[in-house]
């Protein structure tokens, strides 16, 4: 694919503002819309030191990004051979010092402006790996809650990402075909679980910062400051 479709570089002109491509645009949350992956690491590191004991490893830092947390904890049921008591001590004290701090996490360049003008182009879900509590503490502090029809967070699915499980069931909900839906992603993991579901993929590499091979996306962009809706028609219309 050319570079200059696989960027969105410039608008478009001649195309119409309000034609629709799309019936939906499904937003994944962490690194798309916010700069999470730090916070989160840093209180899951304090939390499994305080409930359990175990110091994790930076090294599990860059293998088990973009999981759910569902998935995250099984994974560490496994490794650390955790019983259900650990888990919820775990939680108990991730979720303490975490949903507080959601507050204050930015928003990431461009993500606030597009959800709220692509609010306009076809109903919005948000498909997260976090929780519903985290999921709604980051919406309400970036004032954006009413523009997502759905959340579909962790707490809600049995399969995370790169299932295509979380992309479906926001499709059922929204009523639409997952043919229909464009759904915006910063993961690889992600990206796999919306092309699974059959769905059109916007990669965006501002909150991974450059570091995921996310070539598997439809197009690939640097940062959401770059999406133009007038590209989107004219990459898929």
């Amino acid at each position: 694919m050319p570079a200059g479709l696989r960027r969105f570089a410039a608008t478009v002109p001649g195309l119409s503002a309000g034609a629709r491509v799309f019936n939906a645009i499904l937003w994944d949350m962490d690194g798309t819309i916010v700069d999470t992956e730090r916070v989160v690491w840093t209180v899951m590191q304090r939390a499994f030191l305080e409930a359990v004991k175990i110091e994790l490893p930076e090294a599990l830092f860059e293998s088990l990004l973009g999981q759910s947390e569902l998935d995250f904890y099984r994974h560490m049921v496994q490794r650390y051979a955790l019983t259900a008591a650990d888990v919820a001590a775990i939680r108990e004290a991730f979720d303490r010092d975490y949903i507080p701090m959601l507050a204050d996490v930015p928003a990431l360049p461009g993500a606030v402006e597009k959800v709220v003008e692509f609010h306009g182009r076809a109903p919005q879900a948000l498909v997260t790996g976090s929780t519903s509590a985290q999921a709604g503490a980051v919406l309400e502090a970036l004032s954006i809650r009413e523009r997502f029809a759905h959340v579909v967070a962790c707490d809600q699915y049995s399969k995370g990402k790169p299932d295509p499980e979380p992309f479906m069931l926001a499709a059922s909900r929204l009523g639409v075909d997952p043919s229909s839906c464009l759904v915006l992603e910063d993961s690889p993991s992600g990206v796999t679980a919306a092309k699974r579901a059959g769905m059109k993929v916007v990669g965006i590499h501002e909150g991974n910062k450059g570091k995921y091979d996310i070539r598997h996306a439809d197009l690939e962009i640097a940062s959401l400051r770059d999406l133009d809706w007038g590209l989107v028609l004219s990459r898929f219309a």
